[in-house]
């Protein structure tokens, strides 16, 4: 009888969590065409003037509460209007139309002032959200906002900075992940893969250095960019060092599979690119200090990067074709709701700091934080299922080479020889289940005449 073994089946081997990954959906081209069709740029064009105007408010005293409820409103209005964005009548508010010819033949400027009506559906929803606090909180007909709100809002700035981190992590370990080749045995040298990577990092930082020299300076100058900015490099020697320390060794256990030596190359190398531009992002506005309008364009594009970081993952990782909490129909609605909620935080802690580049500051350490600890999070969560892999395997050969070896009340059979009886192989042995094996002597007594009962 061969002796089975059986497994967890929840347990997913190293190969399978790589195809995992990989397959997960990478092209950023159709949600950026999605986010950014021209049938739907009227709502981006609220978001930009909406946000600025709601800051201003934020920064005047005792405003900070009433900025804060816009922001909220705004952001729960479009996820309501999100939620509901698939039917097909929602779909024809909220979307721009094929002009008509009467359309056409209108001015420039009235087609665009016409084209903000797409915008009235949500913000008749976050009005009325909106309304629907202030009475809820009013006191005597005199507006009293609880305080929780903008510090609530300005929390949430926390939870962007690591969701930015896992968003750009998440998109870059499934590329890593795609076109690997077959897993097999192999050897590497861990000391060329680390110099391999410093030396690419190094080369980045020079380059980027050197160009935010020019920049500011209006010359360039690599030598003097690279003196002046030592501190800098050195800052990112020390954080790549650290983060080899600590997957030094799930690195060295990588090396020994081609597969798993290809996708922590691929990995951890993204990793130290984002995480080293962060560095270099938190270098330039606390010691190049950069100007106010590059500061602020730079943060917008961030801001974009980030909410559609998050988009991307939460799409890609949904759970079937058929129920997708983010799709084509709706990803612009939760966008848009997504950057109310990260454009009030930062609003409310720039206010509360006065200044917004400490604000910046703060959410490029996280997101260098989260990034940092997503390396070791993620070579540790593929190299465990591959030494688990290795180990069902080892246990799965052991059980098919085992010889079998029939055997009784766990005791070893004994095989005796003779002429009347010859041995008989294990496999010739007839195996019944009600525990006897072969023909037994009860078959050939009669034991009615051994055995008299007397009365």
């Amino acid at each position: 009888m061969e002796a089975e073994v059986e497994f967890d089946k929840d347990s997913t081997s190293d190969g399978d969590m790589l195809l995992q990954l990989a397959g997960n959906e990478t092209s950023l081209l159709g949600l950026l065409q999605t986010l950014l069709s021209p049938r739907t740029l009227p709502h981006l064009a609220l978001i930009v003037g909406l946000s600025t105007l709601l800051y201003w408010i934020a920064n005047n005293d005792n405003s900070g509460e009433i900025a804060a409820l816009g922001f909220i409103s705004l952001s729960c209005g479009y996820g309501l209007t999100a939620m509901f964005s698939n039917n097909e009548r929602i779909q024809s508010w909220i979307r721009l139309k094929d002009q008509s010819e009467h359309e056409v033949k209108l001015s420039l400027f009235v087609r665009l002032f016409s084209s903000f009506k797409i915008c009235i559906f949500p913000l008749v929803v976050s009005g009325v959200l909106g309304l629907f606090t202030i009475l809820l909180f009013a006191q005597e007909s005199i507006v009293d906002l609880p305080t929780i709100f903008p510090l609530g809002l300005g929390s949430l700035f926390v939870l962007w900075a690591i969701a930015q981190g896992r968003s750009f992590g998440s998109w870059t370990s499934s590329l890593a992940a795609k076109r690997l080749p077959e897993s097999e045995s192999t050897t590497g040298n861990i000391k060329i893969m680390t110099t391999t990577q410093i030396s690419a990092l190094l080369i980045i930082s020079v380059l980027g250095i050197s160009g935010f020299e020019f920049l500011y300076e209006k010359k360039w100058d690599v030598a003097d960019a690279i003196i002046s900015n030592i501190g800098f490099f050195a800052l990112a020697i020390s954080a790549y060092g650290l983060t080899v320390a600590l997957t030094w060794k799930y690195r060295q256990i990588a090396l020994r599979d081609k597969a798993l030596k290809q996708f922590a190359s691929r990995w951890t190398m993204f990793a130290h690119v984002f995480a080293t531009w962060h560095l270099l992002t938190v270098w330039r506005q606390m010691v190049m200090s950069p100007g106010t309008i590059e500061v602020f364009i730079e943060e917008v594009l961030l801001m974009m990067f980030t909410v559609f970081m998050a988009i991307w993952t939460i799409t890609s990782q949904s759970v079937g074709a058929k129920f997708r909490f983010i799709s084509t129909d709706n990803a612009l609605p939760w966008g848009l709701s997504f950057g109310y909620a990260y454009a009030g935080s930062v609003a409310m802690l720039a206010t509360a700091f006065n200044d917004i580049t400490y604000v910046m500051v703060t959410g490029h350490i996280i997101a260098f934080l989260t990034i940092t600890w997503m390396q070791r999070s993620v070579l540790a969560r593929i190299i465990d299922q591959h030494d688990f892999e290795v180990e069902v395997s080892r246990v799965t050969e052991q059980s098919r080479d085992t010889p079998e070896r029939p055997a009784r009340n766990n005791a070893p059979v004994e095989e005796t020889k003779s002429s009347e009886n010859p041995v008989t192989s294990s496999d010739e042995i007839e195996v019944q289940w009600d525990g006897a094996v072969g023909p037994t002597i009860s078959d050939d007594v009669e034991w009615g005449d051994v055995i008299e009962l007397n009365d």
